[in-house]
């Protein structure tokens, strides 16, 4: 049975049970900072299961996540992964225990057809009530059910005693028994071999969490007001044990991806790798599982970076990199992975398709990244090794060990390497401490925080259990009254002057912050005060309002009249109506491919975030912005309709990626030109735009491109402005505005003319140099001539086009060591006539040897390297080096 046909036959089943099918929320769960990803099926229903949200009493899903906390033993042991699927099956405070046992079975049992010999139970060991029902109700004989403690058996683990706190509760879970056939020499007692056994005969299949307690301290639990299940099943595990293979690796959904990664080891590896068959293994695994992370993840929305969620894809990315390179794979490879990803995922997973291309540049751009400073971070690293190898130090301080890897980014793997291929050891100890100190600064930082269900402005809204219509569609004035008082995430009463504050009007004009759309902002007036309307955010589908109160008093049921700012909701609605012109105008001249993939629309500005492979030409540019005043001219109508999201689809609206919609949506059409699913607001029609103008065009990461635009009264003022300075440009150089041109394209000649007499002119003093210092050559050896000197105040470059002139001017047998301070920086050039680099001289070596006296590195070819270095201090120190090691060198 296919992975693909498991996930169906799941949620089938569960569907069958009245539980409506979710879909997967994203890796990046919103308005949850407890998570950095969303690691289990259960976090998008957290406010179910406290109570606070009561719309949908069960509910069953296949859930994507992630979890970093066993990145070590993914490749390594046979179901450890990064990514991976989570089965599902919820109850809020509906159905308990015994049906979530009753069903579990039956759909191992009788749906998928696995033998009830070969199935064992485990549950907590206080939980008789759930013993009792296995052994008497679903008659799994009592030498197949385990007793566990708090460790095993407590979600969270160890919850009574050690864990945070908020709900909890015993745990039962079923096991498969692959048989006694599969028991190893690694099992410690083969006759009573039973789960919980670290041979892995016995394989966890399905979590049955019983959520019935609270925990208050240590010990301390209280009973729920209603009990709730949650229940996880990985789908990758489930897999293997359907399709009777020892190792998730080995599942239809691994194997294509591996098969390919074997194809490139083969392909471009270069062969070189003393490694076993099972560290070989362990290492292609590994890759296999962490190029599904990186996939979905960028999919989800997250570019590598050095932040957060960023920071987890970026090191995925280079820990597959050094594993590849553990396979004799030395360059960029992963995003030859990409389409294999999608082809085996993409029936679970459709919104994947179309998006292979700018997920392999992404990726493949973090690669180069990574060789590119691999080899410069290298050159540094070098240097610590030379200097403590000096000092006769065999360890790297766990300092140093730091900052090349969290700094400087370089795996612990790779530092272990270039450390163990140089003889030293790493103080791993230290290490782990410094990285245990930042992980808790990270934490605090991003707020972080151990409680299971932290309290967010969502979970503040839905404890006021209000409800808000919204009529800003329509009007943008409306008679309300105040529905709750949030101040520090909690629902008050009321509040005195002066105050910051958020509140819920029963009927409200105002547009809460969301796809893109900037919040309202306006005043709500009531009886003896006035409150300033600073943003508002939209919370489950509510507008929140965040105002600030100078004096008076508010209190829940007040009367009151909301006003929106008007001139500022209508200068937002043009930057929306261009926004979606210009995605149409964009389809137009560059092609089907783009997608939106963010964007940003205020009243003085928009900004489109999309999928494009390059920068676009300034002839691109232009002809999308004046396609898009086309558009405007045409004076066309805009069309909303409400309708189901299936047909919404058909009818070729377009949507955001990775967003979740309503079955119900809002299409806004503006005739052929565009269709887009999107609740926000917008004119009447496009001649109310005005006037568009792009202002900027940039890269936002790898295959994503953006646009910032201005459109209406700020891009007729910027105009304007424009024909000022030019105004004023014509006047100081004293021609008519339409000469300039002509004028600019002569005095551009002039320069370049200029430029040429300088570029001859020190071209000049360089070759005149070049003679005055070989003519302080020194012989080596009776032939080899050895031109050595300082100069300071020379770029780089110059130094380099310096030990050419040098070359050229000695011809055969000359070693050139230059070095000079420059801009608070010292460098040094090494340079060898070819004969000499024939004769096996590299001045690589030289470069290296002597740029740890200048605290540097560097690198180059046989015949011309350089280094760059702190020191200035040491500069002639590091010449006279150089000098000293070819002297050495011609013995």
């Amino acid at each position: 049975m296919t992975t693909d046909e498991l996930r169906k036959k799941f949620l089938f089943f569960f569907a069958s049970k009245g539980h409506p099918v979710i879909s997967s929320d994203s890796l990046v769960p919103k308005d949850d900072p407890t998570v950095l990803f969303t690691g289990a099926g259960m976090n998008q229903f957290k406010d179910y299961f406290l109570g606070k949200r009561k719309d949908m009493k069960r509910a069953a899903s296949c859930q994507k996540c992630l979890r970093t906390g066993d990145l070590d033993n993914v490749g390594k042991t046979p179901s450890h992964h990064s990514f991976f699927e989570m089965l599902g099956n919820f109850s809020f405070g509906d159905y308990f225990k015994d049906e979530a046992i009753i069903w579990a079975w039956g759909f191992l049992t009788k749906e998928l057809g696995m033998k009830e010999n070969d199935l064992w139970v485990s549950v907590y060991k206080d939980d008789d009530e759930a013993y009792k029902f296995w052994r008497d109700k679903i008659k799994v004989p009592e030498e197949k059910i385990v007793r566990f403690g708090a460790k095993e058996n407590f979600w969270p683990a160890n919850a009574p005693e050690d864990g945070p706190n908020g709900p909890c509760g015993p745990c039962s879970e079923i096991y498969y028994d692959y048989g006694r056939c599969f028991v190893g020499k690694t099992c410690p007692d083969p006759d009573h071999c039973a789960p919980g056994c670290p041979c892995g005969r016995f394989v966890e299949v399905w979590n049955l969490v019983f959520t019935q307690f609270n925990r208050v301290g240590p010990n301390k639990l209280e009973p729920l007001p209603s009990k709730n299940i949650d229940t996880g099943m990985g789908l990758e595990r489930l897999a293997s044990v359907m399709q009777g293979v020892a190792t998730n690796f080995e599942t239809d959904i691994f194997v294509p991806i591996i098969l390919n990664i074997e194809r490139l080891v083969k392909e471009i590896g270069t062969g070189e790798y003393a490694l076993d068959k099972k560290d070989r293994l362990s290492y292609r695994n590994a890759i296999a599982d962490h190029i599904r992370a990186a996939v979905f993840c960028i999919a989800d929305g997250v570019l590598p970076s050095n932040n957060r969620q960023g920071y987890v894809l970026k090191m995925l990315i280079r820990r597959s990199l050094v594993n590849g390179g553990f396979l004799g794979i030395k360059g960029p490879f992963l995003y030859k992975l990409v389409d294999p990803v999608i082809r085996v995922m993409r029936n679970g997973y459709p919104e994947l398709i179309g998006r292979g291309e700018n997920i392999s540049l992404i990726i493949k751009t973090e690669e180069e990244k990574y060789f590119s400073i691999t080899e410069e971070v290298r050159g540094a690293f070098d240097t610590v090794m030379f200097g403590l190898k000096d000092k006769n130090i065999d360890v790297i301080p766990c300092e140093s060990v730091f900052y090349f890897h969290d700094t400087k980014g370089l795996p612990i793997e790779l530092i272990k390497e270039y450390a163990e291929t140089n003889g030293l050891r790493l103080d791993l100890d230290g290490y782990e401490k410094l990285m245990e100190e930042q992980r808790e600064k990270s934490r605090g930082a991003t707020k972080l925080t151990g409680e299971i269900f932290a309290e967010t402005l969502t979970a503040a809204v839905l404890d006021a259990d209000v409800k808000s219509e919204f009529v800003g569609y329509e009007n943008l004035e409306s008679d309300a009254a105040v529905k709750a008082v949030l101040k520090d995430n909690k629902s008050i009463s009321g509040v005195t002057g002066p105050a910051e504050f958020a509140l819920v009007l029963d009927v409200t004009p105002f547009y809460g912050e969301t796809g893109g759309q900037v919040g309202d902002t306006g005043v709500i007036e009531g009886k003896g005060f006035k409150i300033e309307v600073v943003d508002t955010k939209l919370v489950e589908k509510i507008p929140v309002h965040i105002c600030k109160l100078k004096e008076g008093e508010l209190k829940v049921e007040d009367k009151v009249k909301a006003k929106v700012d008007t001139e500022r909701r209508m200068a937002i609605a043009r930057h929306h109506t261009a926004t979606h012109l210009l995605q149409a105008a964009l389809r137009r001249v560059l092609g089907p491919h783009i997608n939106q993939s963010g964007s940003l629309v205020a009243p003085d500005r928009l900004r489109f975030d999309f999928t494009h492979f390059k920068g676009l030409t300034g002839e691109e540019l232009e002809a999308v912005e004046s396609l898009v005043n086309d558009y405007i001219r045409l004076n066309t109508y805009l069309k909303v309709n409400t309708m189901d999201l299936e047909e919404a689809k058909k009818s070729g609206a377009t949507a955001l990626f990775g967003e979740k919609y309503d079955q119900k949506v809002r299409v806004v059409s503006v005739e052929d030109l565009s269709r887009e699913l999107c609740g926000g607001t917008h004119l009447r029609a496009t001649g109310e735009i005005g006037i568009f103008k792009i202002t900027g065009e940039s890269s936002v990461a790898a295959g994503i491109r953006r646009i910032e635009a201005i459109a209406g009264e700020v891009a007729y003022k910027k105009i304007k402005e424009s024909e000022g300075d030019l105004k004023t440009i014509a006047e100081t150089l004293k021609i008519k505005p339409e000469d300039m041109p002509a004028e600019i394209e002569k005095l551009t000649d002039q320069v370049k003319e200029l430029e040429k007499k300088l570029k001859n002119y020190e071209a000049g003093n360089l070759r005149e140099k070049a003679k005055e210092l070989v003519s302080k050559k020194e012989l080596l050896d009776n032939k080899t001539v050895l031109v050595a000197g300082r100069i300071d105040g020379c770029a780089p470059d110059t130094l380099v086009s310096l030990t050419d002139s040098i070359k050229a001017a000695s011809k055969d047998n000359t070693i050139s060591i230059l070095a000079g301070a420059f801009e608070e920086k010292a460098f040094i050039v090494v340079g060898m006539s070819q004969d000499l680099v024939k004769a096996g001289l590299d001045s690589r070596a030289i470069v290296k040897y002597i740029s740890k006296v200048i605290s540097g590195g560097g690198g180059g070819r046989p015949d011309l390297a350089q280094a760059g270095g702190k020191d200035i201090s040491r500069l002639d120190e590091a010449l006279k080096a150089g000098i000293d090691a070819v002297k050495e060198l011609k013995k």
